[in-house]
C-alpha cells in the first residue's frame, strides 16, 4: 500500500523538462471550471465575449494571489532575502498555493472585469463563478495529494491507515490523515447543493445567494478541518485556539447573518454607484446615436448636389447610426437580464 501510494511527482517530460503532476491536475481543474462557468454564465444570459474576458481575469489574478499569500508569511525562513530566494518564490512547480489567496485575487478580477464593461451586476457574475472556483478545488486538492501535501496529524490506528481515511507521506514515514480528501469530498457535497440551488427554483435566486454560500460553506469546512491539521499552526497565544480556525467559524456566521438579511430584503449587495456607472454607459450610447442620426439627417438634405462618394458616405454614416441603435438595445436588454428583471416587470435595476 506505501508503494502504492508513492507516486512519482513527475507526470512526463517536454524537451528534457518534467512536467509535474501538480501541475496538470491544477491545469485540468481550471479547464472544466471554465467550462462549468461557461454553462452557468449561458444560463445567466451572460455573452460569451464577456465570459473569456473574465477568464483573461480572474485566473491570473488568482494564481498570483494564491502564491502571494503562500510566500509572504514564509519570507525569511522558507525563503531567504536574495535573488535565489526571490525566484524560488517564483517557482510553483513544486506546490505552495493558498487557496484563500485565489480566493481575493479572484474576486479581484471579478470586479475589475465587471467596472471595466459595465454590462452585467457584479454579483450576479460572482454566484457563476464561485461555483466554478469551487470545482477548481476539488479537483485541485488532487494535486496536493500527488504533491504529498495538505495532511493531518498521524493516524496511529492501522485499520485506519489507507485511503480514502489517511495517507502515507514519506517525508515522515508515517500515516496522515487525508486532509484533501476530506475537503474534496465535502466541497464536492457544497458543489452539488450549490448547483441544486441554481437550476431548480423557478424563481431566480437575489444577486450574491450563492456567493454568500459558498464563503459560508468553505469556512465551514476549512473550520472543521483545522481540528486534524497538523503542523505548527499560529494559535491566540499559549492556548491550542488556533486563528485561522477562528477565522473561519466567524465567516461562517457572519455570512449566515447575512443570507438571512439578503433573503428578506434587508440587505441589497448591488451598489448604487455602479448601477450610475451603466446608466452613464447608455447615456453615452444614446448620445452616440442622435449624433449620427442628426451626421446622417443633415448629409440626406444636401444630398441630391454631392457627388457619388459624398452619397456612400451619407449612407456609411447612416448604418454608423443604425448600429448604434442596435447597440443601445443590446446594452439595455444585457443590463435588465443581468440584474434578474425582464424589462418589462417593473423590478428594480440592480
Amino acid at each position: 500500500m506505501q508503494q502504492l501510494l508513492a507516486i512519482d511527482r513527475v507526470a512526463f517530460e517536454i524537451f528534457g523538462r518534467p512536467v509535474y503532476w501538480y501541475g496538470v491536475v491544477i491545469t485540468f481543474g481550471i479547464i472544466l471550471a471554465f467550462c462549468l462557468y461557461l454553462l452557468l454564465a449561458y444560463v445567466r444570459k451572460i455573452d460569451f465575449d464577456f465570459s473569456l474576458e473574465i477568464f483573461i481575469w480572474v485566473i491570473p489574478l488568482a494564481v498570483i494571489f494564491c502564491r502571494i499569500f503562500y510566500v509572504v508569511p514564509r519570507i525569511g525562513k522558507d525563503y531567504p532575502l536574495s535573488w535565489d530566494g526571490f525566484l524560488e518564490m517564483l517557482d510553483i512547480s513544486g506546490g505552495g498555493l493558498t487557496i484563500i489567496g485565489g480566493i481575493v485575487g479572484g474576486a479581484l478580477g471579478v470586479f475589475f472585469c465587471c467596472l471595466r464593461n459595465r454590462k452585467y451586476s457584479l454579483m450576479r457574475v460572482a454566484d457563476c463563478v464561485v461555483m466554478a472556483v469551487l470545482l477548481g478545488q476539488i479537483i485541485g486538492r488532487w494535486g496536493n495529494f500527488f504533491n504529498q501535501e495538505l495532511y493531518g496529524i498521524e493516524v496511529t490506528d492501522k485499520a485506519l491507515q489507507h485511503l480514502p481515511f489517511a495517507v502515507f507521506i514519506e517525508s515522515t514515514g508515517k500515516w496522515h490523515y487525508a486532509s484533501f480528501f476530506f475537503e474534496g469530498t465535502l466541497n464536492a457535497i457544497g458543489l452539488a447543493i450549490a448547483l441544486v440551488m441554481y437550476f431548480v427554483p423557478k424563481k431566480p435566486l437575489k444577486n450574491g445567494t450563492i456567493s454568500l454560500f459558498y464563503l459560508g460553506w468553505y469556512g465551514l469546512v476549512r473550520g472543521t478541518l483545522e481540528f486534524i491539521k497538523g503542523g505548527n499552526p499560529v494559535t491566540f497565544g499559549d492556548s491550542d485556539v488556533k486563528v485561522v480556525q477562528v477565522i473561519c467559524y466567524i465567516v461562517f456566521a457572519v455570512t449566515i447573518v447575512l443570507q438571512v438579511l439578503l433573503q428578506f430584503g434587508k440587505l441589497n449587495f448591488e451598489a448604487k454607484w455602479f448601477a450610475n456607472m451603466c446608466d452613464k454607459k447608455l447615456a453615452d450610447v444614446t448620445a452616440r446615436v442622435r449624433k449620427a442620426r442628426l451626421i446622417s439627417a443633415n448629409g440626406n438634405e444636401t444630398m441630391e448636389g454631392e457627388s457619388t462618394d459624398g452619397v456612400s458616405q451619407d449612407l456609411g454614416e447612416l448604418n454608423q447610426a443604425q448600429e448604434l441603435k442596435e447597440l443601445e438595445i443590446l446594452e439595455q436588454v444585457k443590463y435588465s437580464r443581468s440584474a434578474g428583471n425582464s424589462p418589462s416587470d417593473g423590478g428594480d435595476t440592480l
